[in-house]
């Protein structure tokens, strides 16, 4: 499959940058412990280390797993609004060559875009079909993409924001490349190999197998 494909999360990134509000400074209270505190604070170490060390072996199992997938409902009716003049009514997007990240909700069938959902985020998947995509390999990419979302949580909603996780997904396609879990296609429009020439490799006979 080499059809473009896209994908919608929900976020919960910061939006004082955008209406001018100021962050308030949290007062940094003083911390002490008592004596007998600090006993039996260490009597309870071990404890905590255990159960500390149960969460990783849990959080390795959900990261093997993948981060799982939340997308956005289907909505009905949608039509393409710019966002609020409050806002700027700008764009807030970040665009690369594989990953085309939208602050906006995007119709998947009429690609109507309602910028004024700037709390769902859109992915759009290699919008030049260079690459030979299956269900897998794409959940495996939104997973990562959701994933992402999750980490920044509470973080500003700017261009920078949406630029980190673009150029993190884009690392994450040469990944699958490399690893030989997708490959260029090449009945493409245009054959460029942006991220490296393909490897052919060959069999017993010499001859060639396949392009990766």
């Amino acid at each position: 499959m080499a059809a473009i494909s896209s994908y919608m999360a929900c976020t919960k990134f910061s939006m004082s940058g955008w209406i001018g509000g100021k962050r308030e400074m949290r007062k940094r209270n003083p911390f002490s412990i008592s004596a007998q505190q600090q006993q039996a604070a260490e009597v309870q170490e071990p404890q905590e280390v255990k159960v500390q060390e149960e969460q990783e072996v849990q959080k390795e199992k959900m990261k093997q797993q993948g981060t799982p997938l939340r997308p956005v409902e289907p909505q009905v009716n949608v039509k393409s609004k710019n966002m609020s003049r409050e806002y700027g009514g700008q764009w807030l997007s970040s665009v690369t060559r594989h990953v085309r990240i939208y602050a906006a909700y995007i119709d998947p069938v009429t690609c109507e875009f309602d910028q004024t959902q700037m709390d769902k985020l859109t992915l759009i998947l290699d919008p030049t079909e260079e690459f030979v995509w299956n269900s897998e390999t794409c959940n495996k990419v939104y997973s990562y993409f959701q994933e992402l979302v999750d980490h920044y949580e509470g973080a500003p909603l700017t261009e920078y924001t949406l630029r980190l996780i673009g150029s993190d997904i884009e690392h994450y396609i040469r990944k699958l490349l490399f690893d030989g879990e997708i490959k260029y296609n090449m009945n493409a429009r245009v054959l460029n190999f942006s991220m490296g020439k393909p490897r052919v490799l060959f069999n017993h006979d010499g001859q060639p197998q396949d392009v990766q």
